[in-house]
């Protein structure tokens, strides 16, 4: 089997977890180092320091708020794990939902929101937009490795060197990302293996950039970058792959990102078309590979799993510790419940979910050394040998017959 057929034959889809091992911070830890963040803001901060008293009484009023809900939502789920934790995303929801109570269904019929929050409000007019500012940068900072990408680089070196190795090949990688930050780019475009994001020679977002140039790997970044900015109805890039944020002045811009938003489905581009190109790709493809992504996208998982229910070529292959570590017996079972549980929660009061996969179409990664089964240890297993161990696997998925 070539590179070119079994890349066709194969997409990737990264979350959170497919960046941790290069340092960046999941989203339920971003969330548990806000408040020693706030503590830590100087007194004599520039854009801050007058806001820092307000800060921590907010984080004092909505964080034991959202741990209430996790844990009602835990508790009606009827697991004994804990499948709901709060997260920065979740918090950052709040804080809109805040800012525009005004303009929300429930306020009239609730009455006023708490007394807490107005008289904070009277106070600090424009202190919500403030706070939403600083938890920007503060996320912007955790998805930004502190070490100058180093672990970045050593995450990704098995896929360096399968590009060095197989320069003269023709093949597209297709990995579609669900996270904002810049590992890929920075390390792959540094080793002069170019990362195409769909954005042509002026820095403007086009769909007809995919699959073209010098760029072997086709990186679409379904929520959006944090080097991508909107200016009117176009999405630019940021040379070099700079943020596009200045803490000094945050309200200037922001990065074009899907944070904190109740539903992550949007009909602008290039998030729609991203997620079209998605459903394309998937459809042509036998095998998923999903990295470091815990499921809990409804929507996402709709079509991840009406694809495989509906393809008895199908397959997915997760790649997740947490997974990996379960004993074989009950693994899938265990998972399959999981997945029931999180497309059955309606606390977002969305339409039905398909809830129900064929435990045929499902896979775990699992170390061959039995060591720890994440991103780092897969790319190494995976991309090695030109893909040997990938291209096995491809070749071992056979049609599966109809039960009548």
């Amino acid at each position: 089997m070539t590179l070119k057929a079994a890349f066709k034959d194969t997409i990737f889809l990264l979350g959170a977890g497919a960046s941790y091992d290069a340092g960046c911070l999941v989203s339920q830890r971003m969330l548990d180092r806000l408040h020693q963040s706030i503590i830590d803001i100087p007194q004599d901060h520039l854009v801050y320091g007058e806001y820092k008293i307000a800060f921590l009484e907010l984080y004092q009023f909505i964080k034991p708020s959202l741990s209430f809900q996790s844990e009602l939502r835990n508790i009606k789920s009827g697991t004994a794990n804990s499948m709901y934790a709060p997260n920065i995303e979740d918090y950052i929801l709040i804080i809109r939902k805040i800012i525009n109570k005004d303009l929300l269904i429930p306020e009239p019929l609730v009455g006023s929101w708490s007394e807490r929050l107005m008289r904070l409000e009277i106070k600090h007019p424009d202190l919500f937009e403030t706070y939403l500012n600083f938890i920007y940068e503060k996320v912007i900072a955790w998805i930004s490795p502190a070490d100058d990408y180093a672990a970045a680089n050593e995450l990704l070196v098995p896929l360096v060197d399968l590009l060095q190795a197989t320069g003269d090949e023709p093949y597209y990688l297709n990995i579609f990302g669900l996270n904002y930050d810049l590992v890929f780019e920075k390390v792959l475009n540094a080793s002069e293996y170019l990362v195409n994001t769909g954005f042509n020679s002026d820095g403007i977002w086009t769909e007809s950039a995919f699959d073209s140039g010098e760029a072997k790997i086709n990186y679409s970044k379904i929520h959006g970058s944090l080097d991508w900015y909107l200016e009117e109805d176009d999405t630019h890039i940021l040379k070099g792959h700079e943020i596009a944020f200045n803490p000094l002045q945050p309200d200037e811009r922001k990065p074009h990102i899907i944070l904190g938003f109740e539903y992550k489905l949007f009909s602008v581009d290039p998030f729609f078309t991203l997620l079209q190109q998605f459903i394309k790709k998937l459809k042509e493809s036998r095998l998923l590979v999903v990295i470091g992504y815990s499921f809990f996208d409804n929507y996402l998982n709709n079509i991840i799993i009406r694809h495989l229910n509906a393809n008895v070529n199908a397959r997915v292959l997760i790649v997740d510790p947490r997974w990996a570590d379960e004993p074989e017996a009950g693994r899938d079972e265990k998972f399959l419940t999981y997945l029931r549980h999180l497309q059955s929660d309606n606390s977002s009061l969305s339409m039905n979910n398909y809830t129900t996969l064929a435990s045929s179409r499902l896979k775990f990664y699992v170390a061959e050394d039995g060591g720890f089964s994440g991103a780092k240890q897969f790319y190494r297993e995976f991309f090695a040998n030109k893909c040997a161990k990938l291209k096995n696997y491809l070749d071992s998925i056979k049609p599966e017959e109809f039960e009548f």
